[in-house]
């Protein structure tokens, strides 16, 4: 199972953090954490303002320390483009843009 959300917007990310400011006028920018735990990536989501809902970090820590074969609920791991279209039948949407100034 994923979550599509469409929405435009930017992004910004310091060390860590991950900010996404989108262009609806109105609408709450949303913040992560990026956060990588025994090999796997995954988004830290904070507030409730997102597509998701908050897991705290040491909860995700704990849960992949307990089950390390299951992967938590309502937590955004990375994968790979070759994941994304064998689970989803859907070309890979994410694409990094150079940063011009």
């Amino acid at each position: 199972m994923f979550v599509r959300v469409q929405e435009s917007g930017r992004w910004n990310k310091t060390g860590s953090r991950i900010v996404f400011i989108p262009k609806k006028s109105g609408a709450s920018p949303r913040s992560a954490e990026e956060v990588a735990y025994k090999g796997r990536i995954f988004l830290a989501l904070e507030g409730d303002a997102g597509p998701s809902i908050p897991v705290p970090v040491a909860e995700i820590k704990q849960s992949l320390d307990q089950n390390p074969k299951e992967l938590p609920l309502c937590v955004f791991f990375e994968i790979s483009g070759t994941m994304y279209k064998q689970e989803t039948e859907q070309t890979y949407p994410f694409h990094t843009r150079p940063n011009v100034r």
